[in-house]
């Protein structure tokens, strides 16, 4: 196992980023590791007593960070936080959308509303949080976006069809939102993510009967015989963020220790 990669000090001093699902895995990594590298961070979340054990962490660490009770799947609820965001701090750089849920369902298990919950979560979070920033990025003079997907968009297995329809349905739009907002100056990416050590993971295993192992977080598939930790994912995301990547526009960024390397 890797030891935890160093941050960078002030890479994103003074920069608003919004994290959402931050309460945990990812989401909570990435924001922690913005804040530590000088951002102004809003978590976004609908766990509001984990939300806050996350500020009272990172506060007895010295830094301060910010977070916002949100069901990222209501327009009004999200308009309401983003707009406030925006506007108490004259703008937005950053969006990581990373809030997500999972069904292990085929099609003719899935019910309407599962359905709808997965896409409302998964891809429509993305839409509704991105549609509501935007005005703010342009405000700041372009800023970045980044959307997280995972390898069920390129390569996927039996029962997981609202989410693998999300995760693809992600990709694709990140890469038809830099299309339209380079021009803003506002780079938009996705990160594809494979297995990573997560609570969502491990739900993941649960619904299926099957330990981590057969599901590849210690085995060949990976390549590396590990799942990713949630940092190493940070690590990913805050680059695509950072200034280092100015190159880098509408790309599906694959984090993913090799899965999707074999046919």
């Amino acid at each position: 196992m890797p030891s935890k990669a160093s941050f960078i000090a002030n890479r994103f001093d003074k920069k608003v980023v919004i994290v959402t699902g931050a309460e945990s895995g990812i989401g909570k990594a990435t924001a922690t590791r913005f804040a530590q590298e000088g951002a102004i961070v809003y978590g976004l979340g609908l766990r509001a007593e984990i939300g806050e054990s996350w500020v009272k962490e990172m506060a007895g660490s010295g830094l301060t960070v910010n977070f916002k009770v949100c069901d990222l799947r209501k327009s009004a609820a999200i308009a309401d936080v983003v707009n406030g965001i925006g506007k108490i701090n004259n703008g937005i750089d950053v969006v990581v959308n990373n809030a997500g849920t999972f069904l292990f369902r085929s099609v003719d298990e899935t019910t309407e509303d599962e359905w709808d919950n997965v896409l409302d979560t998964n891809l429509k979070g993305v839409f509704l949080v991105s549609k509501y920033a935007i005005p703010f990025l342009r405000k700041r003079g372009g800023g970045s976006i980044i959307n997280i997907s995972s390898v069920h968009a390129y390569a996927t297995m039996e029962k997981v069809a609202a989410y693998a329809a999300s995760k693809g349905a992600v990709v694709a739009l990140s890469r038809q939102m830099a299309i339209d907002y380079t021009k803003d100056k506002i780079r938009v990416n996705s990160v594809v993510v494979g297995g990573v050590d997560t609570d969502m993971s491990t739900a993941h295993a649960l619904a299926i009967g099957k330990p981590l192992d057969d599901l590849g977080f210690n085995s060949d598939v990976t390549k590396l015989g590990r799942a990713a930790q949630p940092y190493e994912i940070a690590a990913g995301i805050t680059f695509l963020a950072s200034s280092d990547a100015s190159f880098v526009i509408g790309a599906p960024f694959i984090i993913d220790g090799g899965l999707l390397t074999d046919l």
